[in-house]
């Protein structure tokens, strides 16, 4: 049986409840669908209207210069993110006709000027505790997290000199200015955007990478952000997201995705949290497979099917 999920004649889906598919193309003809299993079954989507969302895959969260390894032979969570996109997930979009879309913090100075101070809270200095924790509610160990100063000077301050290893030394810039180190895709991956983007035209295929640069933790979290305009513009409805960290960026951006509409699938593997303890990442897995969309792979991208 073949069930239709939503009214609107241009805007449906349908769940065939014989083999567990929802199919989110919305009418697309033959050859055009791809088919990509999930965590709780297949999901079948159009790939040009389909655009692949990496977050915040920037210097200041990834690059080991300001993000030193707990261990030094253990990758980060938010490496390993970058390892599933960097060697199956970004070329598995391209391949399939998948758009990429790069979503970075990017702040101009008229952002800082009207930036809310419950925003700028979270890249200041400001501890979450007081010296004297004596009348303090109580809470779970470890619930609050030490900031470290050289990086947490607030959004626009200079972080100064980087040292990259190698008797190499950057300028690290201003926190998450346009422009600055700090803000720049993180080093393996600004490569691989740097193959496919419009800036590039010898190599670049029909659908270019592009850079859309956001001012808050969510990228449509605002009326008629850069990231709404170009997707409204492009007439897209399925999202599959990537970056860091799942429970904040992505997770933010996701969450007012599916408010607004779109059919939101997280790419789990390519997704990350770091420094956040208490099974962050399982609890928005949870959230995306039971409420907002759907869990799945890049390798499951990778082997998806095209009907």
């Amino acid at each position: 049986m073949i069930e239709r999920i939503g009214n609107d004649p241009s805007n449906f889906w349908t769940y065939d409840e014989e083999t567990g598919l929802v199919d989110l193309s919305r009418g697309a003809g033959l050859g055009k669908r791809l088919t990509v299993e999930t965590t709780t079954g297949p999901i079948r989507l159009n790939p040009d209207t389909s655009v692949m969302i990496i977050v915040d895959m920037q210097n200041f969260f990834l690059s080991p210069a300001v993000r030193p390894r707990a261990k030094p032979q253990e990758p980060t969570p938010a490496e390993g993110a970058a390892e599933a996109l960097l060697g199956i997930g970004i070329q598995a979009a391209r391949s399939r006709g998948i758009r990429i879309v790069w979503l970075n913090w990017g702040l101009t100075e008229e952002d800082l000027m009207k930036m809310p101070p419950a925003v700028m809270r979270a890249f200041g200095p400001y501890d979450s505790s007081r010296s004297d924790m004596s009348k303090a509610v109580p809470s779970k160990p470890g619930m609050i997290r030490t900031k470290n100063r050289e990086l947490y000077k607030g959004l626009g301050a200079d972080i100064g000199p980087v040292d990259l290893g190698n008797e190499c030394q950057v300028e690290g810039g201003r926190v998450l200015m346009r422009g600055s180190w700090n803000a720049a895709i993180y080093g393996p991956l600004e490569k691989k955007y740097q193959t496919n983007s419009s800036d590039n035209p010898s190599s670049v295929t029909s659908k270019p990478d592009v850079l859309i640069h956001k001012n808050r933790t969510s990228g449509l979290c605002l009326s008629n952000t850069d990231l709404e305009i170009f997707l409204e513009k492009n007439g897209i409805t399925t999202l599959l997201f990537a970056g860091v960290n799942t429970d904040q960026c992505v997770g933010g951006t996701l969450m007012d995705a599916c408010s607004k509409g779109y059919d939101c699938v997280l790419l789990r593997d390519a997704s990350a949290t770091t420094g956040t303890p208490f099974g962050a990442s399982e609890t928005w897995e949870w959230n995306v497979t039971n409420s907002w969309g759907w869990v799945t792979t890049c390798k499951a991208l990778d082997d998806g099917v095209t009907v």
